[in-house]
């Protein structure tokens, strides 16, 4: 089974690593360079930490669309090319795609890492680089795989890219929106609607990860123990995989293909 799985992420990485993603990777950098140049004449304080923190977010959020677009463009070309019929006649389960398909997606996200450890280790230092790569790659990971879910539950790549946008960004604003709630509850002096309001925010974010499960950015303004932060993001973003792993087999073998 481990040679037929490993034989299937072959196959999958070959739809992945292509001329126009390491084209897009080297667009993606020197647009970073570009715009982290121009903030650094801008800038009259901190300003190689506003340069690197600028460099770090920039490659974070565009990685992380690019990891989305390039996930749901691959299941959906096997849904329309008709390929899981083809794989399903093979000797392969179901589970061996899903198992596939994340060690595909943890090689995706170890090369979209790996423009920001250049540029960070360039721009600040090694320790730095080092920390933001792999911190970047746990977010990318986790973000990816939720990609991954939606594009097998709604099988449309506008709809997948869409919602697993909505809930990255819902997760990185969780603590902001915590605030106004609580500011909200507080200036309507505790009304009903308001109360039901939260209620229903905080029971959404509290099965979403929250703000301080992705990489941070106060690392480049203070001293920040590194490896305490790197541990605890492992640790959140191990849990909350797991669990996408387990729907997304769940919602697969739910599937009926016409074979």
């Amino acid at each position: 089974m481990l040679a037929q799985t490993i034989s299937l992420f072959r196959y999958l990485m070959l739809g992945i690593m292509s001329r126009r993603l390491l084209l897009l990777m080297a667009i993606l950098s020197l647009v970073a360079v570009l715009c982290a140049s121009f903030i650094g004449e801008l800038a009259i304080i901190n300003g190689e930490a506003i340069v690197v923190a600028f460099v770090a977010d920039f490659l974070r959020y565009s990685s992380a669309l690019l990891a989305l677009l390039m996930i749901a463009t691959g299941v959906a070309e096997d849904y329309q090319s008709r390929q899981f019929e083809r794989l399903l006649t093979m000797p392969l389960a179901r589970w061996q795609y899903i198992a596939a398909q994340t060690l595909a997606i943890a090689c995706l996200c170890l090369l979209l890492v790996v423009p920001a450890l250049i540029l960070i280790a360039l721009y600040g230092d090694a320790g730095l680089g080092f920390y933001w790569a792999a911190s970047l790659w746990l977010e990318l990971f986790l973000i990816s795989l939720l990609g991954l879910l939606a594009i097998l539950s709604l099988e449309k790549i506008p709809q997948a890219v869409f919602f697993s946008l909505a809930v990255y960004l819902l997760a990185k604003l969780s603590g902001l929106i915590v605030l106004m709630l609580d500011e909200s509850v507080r200036l309507s002096e505790g009304s009903a609607t308001s109360r039901v309001v939260e209620f229903i925010f905080s029971a959404v974010l509290y099965v979403i990860p929250g703000s301080n499960t992705f990489a941070r950015n106060d690392v480049f303004f203070e001293n920040v123990d590194l490896l305490a932060a790197l541990s605890s993001q492992l640790f959140s973003v191990t849990l909350y995989a797991l669990f996408l792993l387990a729907v997304c087999l769940i919602d697969f073998y739910r599937k009926e293909f016409n074979l």
